[in-house]
């Protein structure tokens, strides 16, 4: 018997089991396809009372199982990714219905200017938070600390243009969200 008659000979009754179990049918073609080729070029190596028949049906068996245990991974995969994307959506969804865009906007901004004050000298950013954000004066900040109005104003720029590098992408939004 010549490949091209075993071939015919068996394939569609294993398309036929395969398609039963995972339900696609190129799916099963190729299993069967897969087997019946296997079994062909590896029949020398088996003993001769081989069933060819058992054979072929427990490697188009194996193949099913396979098959459908990655299915089952996948699908299992997928669930878990759709969880956790509903949950991102979700928790999305109700940030925007709980916050104005201001309240985000600003919670983004001062998340910035924290990240880049942490990043100034002590005495810079001491210098700063008194100017800018406890409203003192230049002059009540040089009598606390017991340096100069230039050391004052050196520190206070040093800080400025340090936070206009960190906020520059923000600077046409805020300008935006001010009018």
């Amino acid at each position: 018997m010549n490949f091209g008659v075993f071939y015919n000979t068996y394939y569609q009754r294993f398309v036929r089991y395969a398609f039963y179990y995972v339900n696609d049918l190129p799916t099963a073609e190729d299993m069967t396809h897969d087997a019946l080729l296997y079994y062909w070029e590896n029949k020398h190596r088996l003993p001769i009372d081989t069933d060819v028949l058992g054979y072929i049906l427990q490697s188009v068996k194996n193949k099913c199982l396979n098959y459908l245990k990655h299915l089952q991974v996948e699908i299992e995969y997928s669930k878990n990714h759709t969880k956790l994307y509903d949950w991102e959506i979700v928790t999305r969804i109700q940030t925007l219905e709980d916050e104005t865009y201001g309240t985000i906007f600003s919670k983004d901004i001062m998340k910035i200017v924290m990240g880049a004050l942490d990043e100034l000298s002590d005495q810079t950013r001491n210098i700063f938070v008194l100017n800018r954000l406890e409203n003192k004066s230049r002059k009540e900040i040089a009598g606390i600390l017991g340096v100069s109005l230039q050391k004052i104003d050196y520190h206070i720029n040093k800080a400025n243009n340090h936070l206009l590098q960190r906020l520059k992408d923000y600077i046409p939004l805020i300008f935006l969200f001010l009018n």
